[in-house]
């Protein structure tokens, strides 16, 4: 008996990283948005690697230039560089949440002018993995809560 308990204490540690975190915000929109390679065709995203491969040869780049190829950089090392994103408003602040394809379509119906003119907005349960200060992924859509209130959106 005691095997067994110990096993499954082993278990729930092994299983539950401590970078996964539940959160829950509402749905965040805004008028001019970053993107990453998701819906992209093969040509496009060759297009956007040689831009980026001629940004990385310039001898003094801009503050601009390198927060670009370090944008992109991360999107690649967290490998959510073809994934579907949304953002979120958390308590503190608005982050991009990464999903898979099969939880972001759940997430697709929800545009931001019905939201905003309907007075709703959307909250989202998840099990969040943080893979960086910027790149949070969400493991598990846990539920998905339509209700009255102010969607935030910004410019």
């Amino acid at each position: 008996m005691k095997k067994w308990k110990l096993l499954i204490v082993l278990f729930v540690f092994i299983s539950c990283s401590p970078k996964d975190r539940i959160m829950e915000g509402d749905l965040a929109f805004k008028s001019i948005e970053i993107f990453n390679y998701y819906n992209l065709d093969q040509s496009s995203i060759d297009k956007w690697e040689k831009i980026l491969d001629s940004t990385r040869q310039i001898n003094n780049p801009s503050n601009n230039d390198l927060y670009f190829l370090k944008y992109f950089d991360n999107l690649k090392k967290y490998k959510v560089i073809k994934s579907p994103w949304v953002r979120v408003k958390f308590n503190d602040s608005v982050r991009i949440v990464y999903f898979d394809e099969s939880d972001y379509k759940l997430l697709k119906p929800y545009v931001s002018h019905d939201l905003v003119d309907n007075n709703r907005k959307v909250t989202l349960k998840m099990k969040i993995e943080i893979r960086d200060e910027y790149v949070y992924y969400c493991k598990q859509l846990l539920s998905i809560k339509k209700s009255k209130g102010k969607t935030y959106t910004s410019k």
